[in-house]
């Protein structure tokens, strides 16, 4: 999508706003009915909820509000605004909703606003400062009733008489003038001033008397009486009166000093308060704004700060709830690295920090001059500002203090940046000049940047540090190499990457310019380069959001508007949550939250290259908007409904180490990568899944790199840990394992309950979930949602394991205690703000645990559902140690002791929160302690064990961990000498072996002697891309980011390793399989001997990195691609003894050359002649070895080459169908094709998946996809005999071994074992196609949907309303049985009717069931148990309740004898629940909303237990088969829903291959009383499944003329299953026996059709009848299963 004009992924929404404009208006701070401040800043009128820390905005303005009212009962506020059209709107200050407007009215600004006492009338003064006009409205029309000129001059104020609509004031520059309303006429007089002084008069109060008081400029009080002053009260405010307030205590009256006055009613003084100093600026702010509500008097100041306190106190007891810069204009801005911490610089001369997440300021500084430029140091440790006369300074960034100060320039400094590497700060100034400062020791200049010919506006810099680009006041964009101090050339540095992108200037950002613009019309921007967009701050004051690279002129934006002004700057925050933007002239700070991105990514921000295709001319940009229209947009490749995504997002971000960046690539239109991503149809086989499968066999690796204590033993003597997204359970005598594969990212930590035999794991990830799991079945038992975000990193079970805590990633690491049964929380807290690493309770106390980390430990107390906490006190000698372990010694209660493990080495013996001894036990950092009966194990960095007495007084033993002390038996070495060792476990009973994890991915076993086995290894840090297997062993090979190649056995064994002094990326077998080549980053290529790993020799040919290696067939040819665009052919002589003079068995004969970017991937044809080659811009080449001659090939004759397996360039055109419409050319990282099947597999980057498709893979083909990486896929290769698959994952560094076999009837019910495929749902929406071959009415699925889509486009009652009728005529009766048939329930409208039935199904009376419902039921089920309950839902309404409950449907549980309701549900703000059912206990019920989100109650106690959000518009109908299970049909598929908790977690059901016609669809859904599930399919089949497998079809009967599709309704019970469908004017209705091991047909009657159009919808099987239903107001009937005898009910 580079270089697209289509509108961004996301959306922004704001979220915050910092600010409060108190100095260009008076008395603007108000409250509503509900307690919550009513001010505004900038375009925006602000409901702040002081308490609750929320803010909700009115918008309706398109420039600064000026004047604020609010009406008597604080429900509408009045704001004007300023503009050449300026007008007014009348708003709701509770939804923040417009209720009227008034254009038309006043030029300039709207200056004064008031509300009459019965708030009918609304008057307004305004206009320009020398002709004010006041005018008086009808608000709610919108109509003006009177104007007039209010005074040539300025007017501050207008304020009604209280109880008149007639009488009101105006005051201003030397006036004061009463106005009286007669109809449509405004007459005035002026007030007479007498002896006092004509001075401005700044504000006016009536005081309930109807006297008038007015402050004036000169500090006094006038009290006017009949236009006249009757008393003057001298010298109230030094300086001016700006403000007064009448209150029930009398008066209140600010001004210019600070001060607040406080008079009685008569107007006596009682008492002046001195101001509280500025939180800023250490005076007292001049008061603008006074406002008392229930006792408490808010105050705004014109330092733009809002405080509240008491009347009594007034500002000097009052606490500052909002603030923000003041005079000037705001410019600087930045956001911190790693936290969510912006800094704002300003003209105010202040720079300020704020805490984003919390909404608050955290400190702020004031300097001498005015501030334009602010930035982040890479570490966050330091702030620096620019000034604006030439001066810099450093700030110690947490407080703000400063730590440097330099003055070497004159003019102001524009921009500033560090250089990513943190070692230089690059300066700009408006003197042309930028400089760069060396940071250590002193910020010492050591370069100049000149060549720019005006002044400099903005900089970024590279990656590597070395180059420098800057914009300038010219329009000019230069990029400097900074060591040469030279300007460099855009095509001279294609494969530069830059760090950050907040130039406005490049091609990059060319379509950020709108048409005819000049330099001024973009202040900055900022691009997000993982989310793919940039925000962009206008002259105009809107923020846009674009496509990122933004090529394209005229591209495609959304705008934001909030500012009033130009935005003069904005960032993003460092986790991409937020954009931070700043107004120049309304100093407001606004906060705003990114909504629906294409993925969120909690790594940091990635890089973008320069790519030299963007600058070419217009003309070869590439895509137009009439060539979009054929392109699909992007859409979401895995719905949230499939197996272990459960209701967790499975975005993951992208961590591409490989250079692979689409963002620094031009892929032409017409390139190969092109043609095959828009291939449209099926040319080699139909689009049909494979009919082979995988699933996970073995994995080889384990993470230990930052995790501590998470490998364990089992009861059973098994071993639990964890690699990627897969908990691995191994028995360590036959390495066979199996794996828990409900993770959807990384897992972090892992615990095992005291039972031994369930594990607890946690994962990261935007919603960090924990799981609770069966080590034995590898089955979850419990999920554990909404206690953090960003990933867990540890858990602990309770010493009886009832209990479980977690310790949370994100900045509060915050500490959850959890009832892991039941699947709730019992208590959460923060838990520290430096890092925490680990929590653990008291093994005698499950209301006592202990979180430690970097210089704290905390010992924590749950009471009452809360944690409090004592924090141990380390003392001076250890205050600045970080703990990394803990452990429990002793007995119980007070015997109780905790080891605690430093940094330092020391060990902490700690009783009764104190620390009683020390012992140093370690030479460095101890990671782990393991305490049992006899002995305290301790360990760390060193690579040695220490055994200690249980007492910790003395030393045993120290067993060091090496190569020599590895058993004789041992095949393999360490991975390293004594390496870090991260976590020990005894095994059960006998303690020996102890379970030891090393730094470097490896597991082994200890013995009593201090003897070591191999029981686990793996790659460790870095990314694992070369993969290779065996020409003709199950061995594999790969090389990774730690430098490391190993080799594998595929049945679960390592078989050795090398370290490697660089790192390799690529390698390949020799077809011999005696030789391995491999491919390094600095361009060189080693050849190294099978199995020895002996170096056989070494070329260096390259100075970038190699990213494909190739042999060829017979072996004579080595092919080596790299990056810098060749590729060099080697002749191979491995026979010979010598070596050529370069030093290896390799010589060079050709050079393949013509490639537009870097090589991706090599093929060879059989014949060992043909090379084929795809490159980074998506461009398919055939080359001739030897010499590498370039041939063209057809596209005709390239399908019909012979390529030798495996094919891996992905883009040859027989596995074009791998490739989506929405792809780009770094979604797939590798494909292979198997030797002898037709099968390939891919690697996914997105999402962590591997793909299995037919091949030929050719047009659009569906796949099998399987999860258990966490991090992108990089490679795969099936083994020689294609029975196993190999894959290798980016950043989660595991090798996975999959097996492959024939798709068969899966053994669990869970899938654990099958493959974990996850193509669950097809990826397209549903269509009115697919609902017709269903044999469904559309609108049981289709309108849903609508609903939905309508919901969230439009807002009002009126949508609702009308959906509502226009749905009436598709409602269904839906008659149900009560299970002793004596009644029959119906919907009718909003009436549910009861008909009592006497035996053989004859009514004996009809009457209301439930009248309750205030809007059509749509839905209605009646329990299986006693008492008979009916549950019946209602189409959500907008007349129906409360605003707040609008739209939404309701569920009303009622007693099915009497009527009455016993509960009313509601799910989520839903309009339609088409389908309810009862467990089978008539404990919970589930309800469908909207053909799409499933919702799960305990009715008894009317809790909502939980919800999932399925495929929209794809859900037919659903039934209970168990007291904890769902069945979800929909037309495609069948999903089975467990409640898992307080989560619904998802299974497919699988379907036995052919079992099915291709063309079968399924509408009919029956569930037996023991649980077996029956679908009908709309070929007038049933489907029977055992289990969650589909395994046997039973046509309908042979002599039955079939038309499909039918419409099938399914009753089971009874030992029979009844199906009714239509067949012409006949209604057939089928019975079938389930008595015997197989479903069999039995009879079939014939009922003629009622009506013309009436079709069964519904079945409901009772006792000894069963009723058919059809649409409301149709007749049902009911049919006695005895006589075989039916009644016709006519609706009624």
């Amino acid at each position: 999508m580079m270089g697209s004009r289509q509108l961004p992924d996301g959306c922004l929404e704001l979220a915050w706003v910092f600010g409060y404009n108190g100095q260009a208006a008076s008395n603007n701070v108000k409250v509503n009915k509900d307690g919550h401040l009513v001010y505004h800043v900038a375009a925006l009128g602000v409901v702040h909820d002081v308490t609750n820390t929320k803010q909700s905005f009115y918008t309706g303005h398109n420039n600064d509000i000026t004047s604020l009212a609010v009406t008597g009962d604080r429900s509408l506020a009045a704001t004007g605004q300023v503009g050449k059209e300026a007008y007014i709107t009348v708003w709701d200050t509770t939804t923040c909703n417009t209720v009227s407007i008034m254009k038309e009215a006043h030029t300039h600004r709207v200056s004064g606003l008031a509300f009459s006492t019965d708030t009918k009338l609304l008057a307004s003064v305004g206009g320009a400062d020398d002709k004010q006009v006041l005018m008086v409205w009808q608000w709610e029309k919108g109509l003006q009733l009177a104007h007039n000129i209010a005074y040539s001059g300025k007017v501050e104020r207008v304020e009604w008489e209280p109880g008149s609509k007639t009488s009101l004031v105006t005051c201003g520059h030397n006036h004061i003038k009463f106005w009286k309303l007669n109809n449509n006429v405004l007459q005035g007089n002026s007030g007479v001033f007498g002896d006092e002084s004509r001075s401005d008069q700044l504000c006016v109060s009536y005081l309930p008397d109807s006297r008038v008081v007015t402050g004036t400029a000169s500090g006094h009080l006038y009290v006017w009486n009949e236009a006249k002053i009757v008393t003057a009260i001298k010298d109230v405010h030094p300086g001016g009166v700006l403000v007064t307030e009448v209150y029930p205590g009398g008066l209140l009256s600010g001004g210019t000093d600070g001060n607040v006055t406080l008079f009685d009613k008569q107007l006596n003084k009682v008492s002046t308060v001195s101001g509280a100093p500025s939180l800023v600026y250490g005076v007292a702010g001049p008061i603008h704004s006074l406002t008392v509500f229930r006792e408490k008097l808010i105050i705004g100041t014109e330092k733009n700060e809002v405080w509240m306190g008491s009347v009594e106190g007034g500002v000097g007891a009052a606490t500052c709830v909002v603030q923000g810069h003041s005079l000037g204009e705001a410019w600087g801005l930045a956001t911190h690295p790693t936290k969510p911490v912006a800094v704002t610089a300003s003209d105010d001369r202040t720079v300020r920090l704020w805490e984003l997440d919390e909404r608050r300021p955290l400190a702020t500084t004031v300097l001498e001059k005015a501030v334009r430029a602010a930035a982040f140091s890479p570490d966050g440790q330091h702030v620096a500002v620019g000034l604006t006369h030439g001066t810099f300074v450093i700030f110690q960034a947490e407080q703000l203090k400063e730590e440097h100060r330099i003055s070497d320039r004159k003019e102001v400094r524009h921009d500033l940046k560090y250089s990513p590497c943190g070692a230089f700060l690059a300066v700009a100034s408006n003197d042309n000049f930028v400089d760069i400062y060396k940071v250590e020791p002193g910020y010492e200049r050591c370069h100049v940047l000149q060549g720019a010919s005006s002044f400099i506006t903005h900089l970024d810099w590279s990656t590597d540090s070395c180059y420098l680009q800057l914009n300038s006041g010219a329009r000019e964009r230069l990029i400097f190499q900074v060591e040469k101090e030279s300007v460099v050339g855009d095509s001279s540095i294609t494969e530069v990457e830059w760090s950050s992108w907040t130039c406005v200037l490049g091609a990059q950002v060319a379509g950020i310019w709108p048409k005819y613009s000049d330099t001024s019309d973009v202040n900055a921007c900022h691009a997000n380069m993982d989310l793919g967009v940039i925000v962009t701050a206008g002259d105009d004051g809107f923020l846009r959001l674009f496509r990122f690279p933004c090529a394209k002129k005229d591209s495609k934006s959304e705008s934001y508007v909030g500012h009033s002004e130009h935005v003069s700057n904005v960032r993003w925050s460092c986790d991409s949550r937020y954009v931070v933007s700043v107004g120049g002239g309304d100093h407001a700070l606004c906060l705003w939250k990114l909504k629906s991105p294409p993925y969120t990514s909690t790594h940091p921000q990635q890089t973008v290259k320069l790519p030299s295709a963007l600058g070419k001319p217009e003309q070869e940009a590439l895509d137009t908007d009439g060539d979009l229209k054929t392109i699909p947009q992007p859409t979401q490749n895995l719905p949230d409904d499939l197996p272990g995504n459960t209701a967790i997002s499975r975005q993951r971000g992208k961590n591409k180490n490989r250079d692979s960046s689409a963002l620094g690539v031009k892929i032409a239109e017409d390139s190969t990568f092109a043609k095959r991503r828009n291939a449209k149809s099926g040319k080699s086989q139909e689009n049909t899944q494979p009919e082979h499968s995988l699933h996970l066999h073995h994995v080889f690796g384990v993470r230990v790199h930052e995790c501590r204590n998470n490998a364990h033993w089992l009861k059973n003597r098994q071993v639990v840990y964890h690699i990627a997204a897969i908990g691995v359970v191994c028995d360590p005598n036959t390495t066979v394992q199996r794996h828990y594969l409900q993770h959807t990212d990384d897992i972090l930590c892992l615990d095992v309950h005291p039972g031994g035999e369930f594990v607890a794991s946690g994962q990261v990830g935007r919603e960090a979930t924990v799981h609770v799991w069966d080590a034995r079945e590898v089955c979850m038992i419990s999920l554990l949602e909404g206690g953090h975000t960003v990933g867990v990193v540890s858990v602990n079970f309770s010493g009886d394991g009832d209990l479980l805590a977690s310790l949370g990633l994100d900045d509060y690491h915050t500490v959850v205690l959890w009832n892991w049964h039941k699947g709730y929380k019992l208590a959460s807290a923060r838990g520290h703000s430096d890092k925490v690493f680990g929590v653990r309770f008291s093994p005698s106390d499950n209301n006592h645990l202990v979180t430690y980390g970097v210089k704290h430990v905390k010992f924590w107390t749950q009471t009452e559902g809360s944690l409090t906490y004592n924090q141990l006190v380390l003392g001076q000698q250890f205050k600045q140690n970080t703990v990394l372990c803990s452990s429990v010694g002793g007995g119980k209660g007070d015997t109780e002791w905790w080891l605690l493990g430093l940094s330092s080495g020391d060990v902490l013996v700690v009783r009764d929160a104190k620390v009683e001894r020390t012992i140093k036990a370690h030479k460095g950092p101890i990671y782990t302690i393991l305490v049992t009966h006899e002995s305290v194990w301790i360990a760390g960095q060193g690579g040695y064990v220490s055994k200690w007495d249980t007492e910790m007084k003395e030393c045993v033993k120290v067993f060091p961990v090496t190569d020599h002390l590895l058993e004789d038996t041992s095949t393999v070495s360490l991975n390293s000498s004594q390496p870090g060792l991260r976590s020990l476990s005894a095994a059960p009973l006998t303690v020996m072996p102890i379970l030891v994890a090393t730094h470097h991915a490896e597991l082994l076993f200890m013995d009593a002697d201090g003897k070591f086995t191999v029981l686990v290894q793996g790659h460790s840090k870095g990314e694992v891309w070369g993969l290779d297997t065996h020409p003709s062993l199950m061995e594999a090979v790969t090389v990774g980011g730690d430098n490391t190649l190993r080799c594998w056995n595929l049945e679960g064994h390592a078989l050795g390793s090398a370290t490697l002094r660089k790192t390799a990326r690529c390698l390949h077998f020799h077809p011999s399989g005696l030789f391995l080549v491999l491919g390094y980053l600095d361009g060189s290529v080693a050849l190294y001997q099978y199995p020895s790993l002996e170096k056989q020799g070494a070329i260096h040919h390259r100075s970038e990195g190699i990213s494909d290696i190739r042999f060829s067939p017979d072996g004579c040819f080595l092919a080596v691609g790299s990056h810098e665009c060749l590729v060099d052919i080697y002749a191979v002589n491995i026979s010979e003894d010598d070596t050529s003079k370069e030093g290896s068995s390799l010589h060079r004969v050709g050079q393949c050359q013509g490639a537009s970017s870097w090589i991706t991937h090599l093929t060879w044809h059989k014949d060992s002649k043909l090379l084929q080659i795809n490159t980074g811009a998506g461009e398919q080449l055939f080359y001739e070895a030897p010499h590498g001659t370039h041939q063209l090939i057809p596209e005709n004759t390239n399908t019909e080459l012979a390529w030798a397996s495996p094919l891996t360039c992905p883009l040859d055109a027989t596995v074009e169908g791998v490739w989506a419409p929405h792809m780009d050319l770094t979604d797939i990282n590798a494909v292979a094709t198997a030797h002898n099947l037709p099968l390939v597999a891919t690697a996914s980057d997105d999402q962590g998946l591997v793909s299995l498709f037919r091949y030929p893979c050719q047009g659009e083909q569906k796949c099998r996809q399987y999860g258990g990486h966490s991090a992108h896929v990089t490679n795969v290769r099936w083994t020689y005999d294609d029975s196993k698959l190999v894959t290798t994952g980016g950043g989660d560094t595991s090798v996975i071994v999959w097996a492959l076999t024939l798709r068969d009837p899966p053994t669990s019910p869970h899938l654990q074992n099958d493959a974990q495929a996850i193509n669950d749902l097809p990826n397209e929406d549903m269509t009115l196609l697919d609902v017709e071959s269903a044999g469904l009415d559309d609108d049981i699925v289709v309108r849903a949907a609508t609903t939905r889509e309508s919901k969230a486009s439009k807002t009002g009652k009126t949508q609702a309303v009308q959906h509502g009728s226009n749905f009436a005529t598709h409602l269904r009766s839906m008659p149900t049985l009560t299970p002793d048939d004596k009644m029959v329930f119906y919907c009718s409208g909003s009436i549910v009717g009861r008909l009592n039935v006497a035996e053989g199904g004859e009514v004996e009376g009809q009457n209301v069931g439930h009248g309750d419902h205030k809007s059509f039921v749509t839905a209605l089920t009646v329990s299986p148990a006693e008492p008979v309950m009916v549950a019946t839902a209602q189409l959500g309404m907008a007349e129906d309740t409360q605003e707040d409950k609008a739209e939404f449907a309701l569920v009303h549980v009622w007693s099915a004898s009497d009527g009455s309701t016993a509960a009313v549900l509601r799910g989520g703000p839903e309009a339609l629940i088409t389908s309810l059912t009862f467990s089978p206990s008539g404990r919970f019920l589930a309800s469908l909303a909207d053909a799409s989100i499933v919702h799960v109650f305990n009715w008894i106690k009317g809790v909502h237990i939980g919800h999932i959000e399925l495929k929209a518009g794809m859900v037919t109908t659903m039934a209970h088969s168990s007291e904890t299970t769902l069945t979800v049909l929909t037309p495609r598929t069948v999903l089975f829903l467990d409640l898992v908790g307080n989560s619904l977690v998802t299974t497919r059901g699988h379907v036995t291959p052919d079992l099915l016609p291709h063309d079968v669809a399924f509408n009919g859904l029956g569930v037996s009383p023991d649980g077996h599930v029956y679908v009908g399919c709309n070929d007038g089949s049933i489907v029977e499944w055992k289990g969650r497998t589909a395994t046997r079809r039973v046509a309908p009967p042979d002599d039955s003329e079939i038309i499909t599709p039918v419409r099938m309704s399914i009753a089971v019970g009874q030992g029979a299953i009844f199906t009714a469908c239509r067949l012409d004017s006949v209604i057939v209705v089928r019975c079938y026996t389930t008595d015997s091991d197989e479903l069999r047909f039995f009879s079939d009657s014939h009922i003629t059709a009622p009506t013309g159009n009436w079709t069964p919808i519904s079945a409901r099987l009772g006792a000894a009848l069963l009723v058919l239903g059809s649409r409301k107001n149709h007749p049902f009937i009911i049919l006695d299963l005895k006589s075989g005898k039916f009644t016709l009910i006519e609706h009624v």
